[in-house]
């Protein structure tokens, strides 16, 4: 976007709908964006959500065809997250799905990366993009400015060939494969649960249940007035100011949710669960 002089139009997710997507804020954010004279071309949804955690509902999911339909918008489909699902209640479904099912004409612009899920091989640099319902031509000139680019290396080609298509059942390497990708997710998900179980015991924080991805959200809650006043004197927003002091004070490190965009008068960080449970941190 900045390259071709783009402008982003923002829209906030629902925090009380575990990060859910609104049509509503979304109607809101494009009448805001046509009033100052940008024309909407795309819309961009992150599922399972970066930062959130959260995890769309397959009725939002169709209303967000439906409104794209509307406004006459590229949807542009961030599934990076797709195999990182801890919740029997939203399983994923892709947005290319979605399209299909309800016949829509609208293009669609599937993402996908080694670097997350299962995988997480982010030193490969190997991913995908997928055009569907596109003009044949116009499809022609994106692959071609995409062409002209170097290829990622040889590693990252062979990794994604491996991702689309992983060892079937009865091949020599299926029940290793299946062994590894099991124990990597399970690993995320008992992370996940226990550290919102952390978060809800925690004072002055709230926290949505991990619903997908590698991070949870909290929202910081009852904030010390003193800690208002020190992240002011200090020349901060108030998340940055905390995030700071964690690090400092524990070593851990977050990142500010104002780094993400979030609702005027709230604050969150984003933190991940990577880092095994029998990691033991030095005292300091």
């Amino acid at each position: 976007m900045a390259l071709l002089k783009g402008t982003a139009i923002p829209y906030y997710l629902n925090e009380e709908t575990n990060w859910s997507l609104s049509i509503p804020d979304l109607e809101k954010a494009i009448s805001k964006a046509k009033s100052e004279g940008i024309k909407p071309r795309a819309l961009a949804v992150i599922n399972p959500g970066n930062p959130t955690g959260g995890c769309l509902p397959q009725d939002v999911m169709e209303e967000i065809v439906h409104f794209c339909e509307k406004e006459n918008l590229v949807l542009i489909a961030d599934e990076v997250y797709q195999t990182n699902i801890y919740t029997k209640e939203k399983p994923f479904h892709s947005f290319k799905k979605m399209v299909c099912k309800l016949k829509s004409p609208i293009e669609i612009v599937s993402l996908h990366s080694v670097s997350k899920g299962m995988i997480g091989e982010c030193g490969h640099r190997g991913g995908y993009f997928e055009l569907y319902n596109f003009d044949e031509e116009v499809a022609q000139q994106i692959y071609k400015l995409a062409s002209i680019n170097l290829c990622p290396p040889i590693s990252g080609q062979i990794v994604v060939d491996l991702m689309v298509s992983p060892p079937k059942p009865g091949s020599e390497s299926h029940k290793s494969f299946e062994a590894e990708f099991k124990g990597i997710y399970e690993g995320l998900r008992s992370r996940a649960l226990s550290l919102k179980d952390a978060f809800s015991k925690m004072q002055g924080v709230e926290c949505q249940s991990p619903e997908g991805a590698m991070y949870l959200f909290p929202r910081l809650v009852d904030i010390p007035e003193k800690a208002v006043e020190a992240a002011k004197k200090a020349g901060k927003q108030l998340d940055e100011y905390y995030c700071m002091r964690m690090l400092e004070a524990v070593g851990v490190c977050v990142i500010p949710g104002s780094g993400f965009g979030q609702k005027e008068g709230t604050w969150h960080y984003r933190t991940t669960f990577l880092a095994s449970l029998d990691y033991n941190v030095a005292e300091r």
